[in-house]
């Protein structure tokens, strides 16, 4: 037995690649179709030719920035708008600010719980200011109370 050496055989199989001719796809779909579908126009002409292009130089003006200065307050204020660099009067619109939940919290903790610690948030005097320009609505300033 020893001596006996079996060989063990695989089988292989050898497959062969069928050679089909290739068959083009439509390039439309079949409600598409050539004779009464749809029309697509001729390519652009195409040259062998180099075209050189003459890249002309580009020159950029930038206007120095507008630093805005002035005293801004609660009220309107006249300065120069940094966006659209008019001449204006802001606009002053009212938002509640630190200064408004600091007297609310303590009217609230001296004892005005009735609708009193309130107050700060309907008084224009415990608001901050916003100053916007008139014209282009920019945000110019923010003048904060506290």
């Amino acid at each position: 037995m020893a001596s006996e050496k079996g060989r063990v055989e695989i089988p292989m199989v050898m497959y062969e690649q069928h050679q089909e001719p290739y068959r083009q796809e439509p390039s439309a779909p079949e409600y598409c179709s050539q004779e009464g579908g749809y029309e697509y126009p001729p390519p652009p002409p195409y040259s062998c030719h180099e075209t050189t292009t003459v890249e002309q130089p580009v020159y950029l003006v930038s206007q120095p920035p507008i630093i805005v200065a002035g005293i801004f307050s609660s009220r309107p204020t006249s300065t120069i708008c940094p966006s659209c660099r008019q001449h204006i009067t802001t606009q002053v619109t009212y938002r509640l600010g630190r200064l408004s939940y600091l007297l609310c919290t303590s009217l609230c903790m001296v004892g005005c719980c009735f609708g009193c610690c309130f107050v700060p948030f309907f008084v224009k005097i415990f608001k901050d200011a916003d100053h916007y320009c008139p014209c282009c609505h920019f945000h110019i300033y923010r003048y904060k109370r506290l």
